[in-house]
């Protein structure tokens, strides 16, 4: 029993882990330039010159009256305030990391999570760890005087009330579909002074998602197949409505099995469900608590033999990260799910490292 509930402790970790002069000459000045043998080509020049420099002048003024605080509201709805674009960021989640890099930001960055460093992750490379889900460091994040602690909605809330008093901005990114991914990259790209590129990053990954989904958006139920998406096998749990691996399923034009049943969030679903709702396809991460690394390991699980996705060999794995981290490299595990789900229309299936 204690095995078990450790177990379950662990995935649902995982999971956890698993997101903005007016211009005048006058004929007086005209007539005493002639009297003083300026040409009236050269009073031009000087006037338009006069006139550039002060445009100048004004755009600086309007660009600093224009300056302020800088609001966005996070994924649990707080309200966070800059006095102005951070400069100094620690990171604690991997996804808005990510965004970071793509914004061009990662000069901002002084510090990352605990698992980036212990795994290796590439942009961690270099960083120290600040924390995880068992808690802050304390003693280093208020050493190092961030302007900005990035988080994760199961980090301790403790821990972030804690940073607070120190007077440090923390954004809680919390993402559970596309839809919010648009905010989130633009959200990141105001506090870090990176609106324009955020803004561009939000909507070519708008223009990719829309061009995949236009697709399979007019299909009509019995055209959607059947999908199961594998978040662990032993027990088995999977993801219901409300997440963001549902919302992929969605927008690449499949039924999600376990949010039909009325499932919400991310949940043990056993096995004798799975065999009575029978999916077309059953996709899984290739990270995770489980080496789920070729088709073979749920192919050859005699739990699955007399499923249809097994049966027509309709097992996928994914490159687990674009899956479970919304961000904008989201469109890679979008693309993947679409062409497992729908080679007719999308083309085969490949893995996106």
């Amino acid at each position: 029993m204690l095995k078990r509930t450790m177990l379950v402790a662990g995935i649902i970790m995982v999971i956890v882990m698993i997101a903005s002069l007016g211009i005048f000459t006058g004929c007086k000045d005209q007539t005493v330039a002639e009297e003083e043998g300026v040409s009236t080509e050269a009073q031009e020049e000087n006037t338009e010159e006069t006139s550039s420099d002060a445009e100048e002048e004004t755009e600086e003024v309007v660009e600093e009256a224009e300056e302020g605080p800088i609001v966005v509201i996070d994924g649990l709805d707080n309200e966070v305030t800059l006095e102005k674009p951070a400069e100094k960021v620690i990171v604690l989640a991997p996804s808005s990391l990510e965004t970071v890099d793509a914004l061009g930001g990662m000069d901002k960055v002084i510090g990352v999570d605990n698992w980036s460093v212990d795994n290796n992750e590439p942009l961690a490379e270099g960083f120290e760890g600040f924390g995880d889900y068992q808690g802050f460091n304390m003693e280093k994040i208020v050493e190092a005087a961030p302007d900005l602690l990035i988080v994760l909605s199961g980090h301790p809330p403790e821990d972030i009330e804690r940073v607070k008093e120190y007077g440090i901005s923390v954004y809680t990114a919390e993402v559970s579909s596309l839809e919010s991914v648009y905010g989130e990259i633009i959200n990141i790209g105001k506090m870090l002074g990176l609106e324009d590129k955020a803004v561009q990053v939000s909507d070519e990954l708008k223009s990719r998602v829309e061009e995949i989904y236009s697709k399979v958006k007019d299909l009509g139920e019995d055209e959607k197949p059947k999908v199961f998406y594998m978040v662990y096998n032993e027990p088995l749990w999977s993801a219901g409505s409300g997440t963001f691996i549902d919302d992929l399923i969605m927008y690449a034009g499949g039924s999600n099995i376990v949010s039909a049943d009325g499932i919400e969030g991310y949940a043990e679903y056993s096995a004798e469900k799975l065999l009575e709702n029978n999916p077309d396809i059953i996709i899984a991460g290739d990270g995770g608590m489980y080496d789920a690394k070729t088709p073979d390991f749920i192919l050859e699980d005699q739990r699955f033999a007399s499923v249809n996705a097994v049966i027509d060999g309709d097992v996928y794995i994914v490159t687990e990260k674009y899956v479970v981290r919304p961000n904008q490299n989201s469109i890679n595990g979008l693309t993947m799910l679409a062409t497992a789900i729908h080679p007719d229309i999308f083309g085969d299936f490949e893995m996106i490292k």
